[in-house]
């Protein structure tokens, strides 16, 4: 209890001794690389999801407010959208069949959103090296279309904790962060069809650990251009099991573990006001 009421009055004390303030808002282009697995229980592949970066594309974008504190130190409230859409090559097998993994190769639809709001200290150092300390609140989303007949779509919350540490140089920067999401409240939904109402399962888990390499240029007081590769670890574990109806006959539907190693690359700007 002590340590908080320290850090808060750490906090507030930076605040109203704060030098100046800014605003400022990055839009980008994104490429987005899936590697998505199912396993069943004996971790064999169930099916699978690859594309390369032309097929997943979409934006960023994301608007900062910026609060000098003592000593150069800054801190940064943040608000990100992020949508990407495009095509996947889908392996697997159909419901049922008794061919397995690979008998069945087709083209799913996908739409991700992921959005967040985070807060984020950044510690200034006199040879250009800064480290930053961030934690958020964050909301993602899949919609994975199968065939029109059969949609998922993948939804949780997050609680996001990051580091990372840059170094700059005149008017170049380049660093390194690590990001961990731990999903909230973890769905699966497969949408209604003409037997079955909206299906929602639990799943036990949805996390992410993320790697960012950005590089920055600023080109003047009011814009900068950047340069990021983001590699990316997801997990899901195994849901429970809800009711379902198959070509009339009752069953039990479930989303198995799967993992997720997707890699994004962003080309944008920071326009400062």
């Amino acid at each position: 209890m002590k340590f908080f009421l320290v850090f808060i009055l750490f906090f507030l004390s930076g605040v109203l001794s704060a030098k100046e303030s800014g605003f400022s808002l990055s839009a980008a282009l994104v490429g987005m690389s899936m590697d998505y697995r199912e396993y069943d229980d004996s971790d064999y592949i169930l099916d699978s999801e690859e594309s390369n970066f032309g097929e997943m594309t979409g934006g960023d974008f994301t608007f900062v407010y910026t609060e000098a504190l003592v000593s150069d130190n800054y801190m940064e409230l943040s608000a990100n959208l992020g949508l990407i859409a495009g095509e996947t090559e889908y392996v697997g097998s159909y419901i049922d069949s008794e061919l397995g993994y690979g008998s069945v190769v087709e083209r799913t639809k996908n739409i991700i959103f992921d959005s967040s709001v985070e807060y984020e200290f950044n510690q200034v150092f006199e040879n250009g090296v800064e480290l930053s300390y961030g934690i958020g609140l964050g909301y993602r989303s899949w919609r994975r279309e199968l065939s029109p007949s059969q949609i998922e779509v993948y939804t949780w919350y997050s609680l996001r904790q990051k580091t990372a540490i840059s170094y700059s140089l005149k008017n170049f920067s380049f660093g390194a962060g690590f990001e961990y999401q731990h999903g909230v409240n973890p769905t699966m939904t497969i949408l209604a069809d003409y037997e079955n109402p909206d299906t929602t399962v639990n799943l036990r888990s949805a996390n992410i650990v993320e790697l960012t390499l950005p590089m920055y240029v600023t080109l003047n007081e009011k814009l900068e251009l950047f340069v990021e590769y983001i590699y990316q670890h997801q997990t899901i574990e195994k849901s429970n099991m809800a009711p379902y109806v198959f070509n009339g006959m009752p069953t039990r539907v479930y989303e198995p573990r799967s993992t997720a190693y997707n890699q994004y690359t962003k080309f944008g700007a920071v326009f400062k006001f």
